[in-house]
């Protein structure tokens, strides 16, 4: 039975020789505490502030009084159902015991590590002695397989494409002399079917690949932590892996990417300064994430997959800010180029980037139907005064779409240098040159968010999109470029020295990416820009 009774309350009391008496129904227990009910009632009825005080002792009073005559009625009835056999004691003490179990440490029970958790301990071990080689030679060598089985799928995707388009511009010739609009309709329907067809079966095939490559991974992991010998199949595996990585080593043109960058060592603080790494570099965006090997370079193949396999379960993760549009899905833009990176290779530890998406789905219309029942349940309290925008009521909230400034996280293992990856939700507004941005923009706010996120979570390397874009335009002059880094140096700055504060000042590392068509000049006016904004370390020098 729930703790809900409505009792009326009276209160006699004199004013000016006059004898008055107030009756007020009340829902115990209170939802407010009895001295601003107190202060409600002599407010709605008129009162005199004479009797307040009065009125406050009696309806404390009446509360405790009726509150504890109603648990005194409870328990009796409890106490009375148990002697009469109406309630089963066994199923109250079991779900007792359930409840303990689950609540109190001291009598909760030892749970078994789930297989995520074993693994995750076996690789970090392994990477930490002498089979790091095997493991990076079986990664790169899965991962030589499926860009040899993307290549096959782009090329006969083409393939078809071609022999389309040549049996269209064919019939188009003859529309009007042997063709019908008709059959052109249906060769173009016939044309949609058949490439539908050919996607899904190499999707099948990459996704039946991807499985079998990562439970092989796992397998060959749990057996060499176990001290059991590498069979002969796998070390046929190996060699034929590292056949396959010598001729792919001399097909690969290797481009050299270089970058242009500023490093500096910041102190920030009230009291308590921490220094923190500060850099500046310029690059596109996903070459943060694509493996590139150099050619005739055998160490380099696996360079950045030793870095992340070292990181990998450690707290010096690297996280990544990727700004998206406010749809879940890599269909379009710049989140289609990132599925086709995340795709070049196995995941051997997280889920796909399309089931993390289909978790982040379920999420999102979870917590907006327990928004929704909340706001169902405020409703009923008219004196709840509401706080949402008018605006807010003309979307549709029951959608998977989110608004500008909202961030959900990815993770990965097969990326070349971060982990995890922060989408950030902006729109075309943040690239105008009409339109001022200030402190409290919304993608300025999910900044400080992810910053809070890395802080609570130990990931100590972010990369942040200086200029919160990733490709230039024509009206992004000079100074709109000055003026916009300007006000995100002084956000994070403050976001750093808000955030350390409870995070037992530990030092990080602040990657400020511009996009690789940036020029010269401006590049060289943000890196002047930086020393003035933040407290350089500078050396002290000590004269003999």
């Amino acid at each position: 039975m729930s703790l809900a009774i409505e009792r009326e309350f009276t209160f006699p009391f004199s004013l000016c020789g006059k004898r008055f008496v107030l009756r007020v129904p009340l829902k115990l227990p209170l939802d407010h505490p009895v001295p601003e009910l107190t202060h409600r009632l002599v407010l709605v009825h008129n009162l005199s502030c004479a009797v307040e005080r009065d009125l406050c002792s009696a309806l404390n009073k009446f509360v405790t009084t009726e509150l504890a005559k109603y648990e005194d009625e409870l328990a009796e009835k409890s106490i009375n159902s148990v002697k009469s056999g109406i309630v089963d004691v066994d199923r109250v003490l079991k779900n007792w015991t359930s409840a303990f179990s689950q609540e109190v440490l001291e009598y909760s029970t030892v749970e078994p590590p789930s297989d995520d958790d074993v693994f995750s301990e076996v690789y970090h071990s392994l990477v930490h002695s002498a089979s790091l080689e095997t493991l990076l030679s079986l990664e790169h060598g899965y991962a030589l397989i499926v860009q040899r089985k993307l290549e096959q799928r782009d090329q006969e995707l083409l393939n078809l494409e071609n022999r389309h388009r040549r049996e269209m511009e064919e019939a188009v010739k003859l529309l009007g002399i042997t063709v019908t609009d008709e059959q052109i309709n249906h060769i173009a329907q016939r044309h949609i079917e058949k490439a539908e067809t050919l996607e899904n079966r190499w999707a099948s095939e990459l996704c039946s690949l991807l499985d079998m490559q990562r439970q092989e991974y796992r397998d060959w992991v749990m057996k060499l932590y176990e001290g059991s010998q590498m069979s002969d199949a796998v070390q046929r595996h190996l060699h034929a892996i590292s056949g396959l990585m010598h001729d792919t080593r001399d097909e690969i043109e290797a481009p050299v990417y270089s970058r242009r960058e500023e490093s500096f060592t910041v102190h920030l603080g009230a009291q308590l300064k921490t220094s923190h790494n500060l850099r500046l570099f310029s690059s596109n965006v996903l070459d943060l994430c694509r493996h590139r090997p150099q050619k005739n370079q055998s160490g380099s193949l696996s360079a950045h997959r030793l870095q992340m396999a070292i990181s990998l379960y450690s707290n010096s993760l690297s996280s990544l800010v990727l700004l998206v549009d406010n749809r879940l899905n890599s269909f379009t833009g710049i989140k289609r180029e990132f599925a086709k990176v995340c795709e070049q290779s196995t995941d051997f530890h997280f889920p796909s980037l399309k089931q993390q998406f289909e978790q982040i789905e379920q999420s999102i219309l979870e917590g907006k139907d327990w928004r929704l029942r909340k706001k169902a349940s405020n409703a009923e309290d008219g004196d709840r005064i509401s706080i949402k925008s008018s605006a807010s009521f003309d979307r549709d909230e029951r959608s998977v779409q989110m608004q500008s400034g909202d961030f959900y996280i990815t993770r990965h293992s097969n990326l070349a240098e971060v982990h995890i990856v922060f989408h950030l939700v902006s729109d075309d507004s943040i690239c105008s040159s009409v339109s001022e941005i200030s402190s409290r923009h919304p993608i300025i706010m999910g900044y400080r968010n992810i910053i809070k996120c890395c802080f609570r979570y130990n990931v100590r390397n972010i990369t942040l999109p200086l200029l919160l874009v990733h490709e230039m335009s024509e009206e992004m002059t000079i100074p709109w470029c000055l003026k916009r880094a300007e006000l995100v140096f002084k956000c994070v700055k403050g976001f750093i020295m808000e955030l350390g504060l409870w995070n037992s000042q530990e030092s990080c590392t602040i990657q400020f990416l511009v996009p690789k068509t940036l020029s010269d000049e401006t590049f060289a006016s943000l890196s002047n820009m930086m020393p003035t904004i933040f407290r350089m370390s500078n050396p002290v020098m000590a004269k003999s």
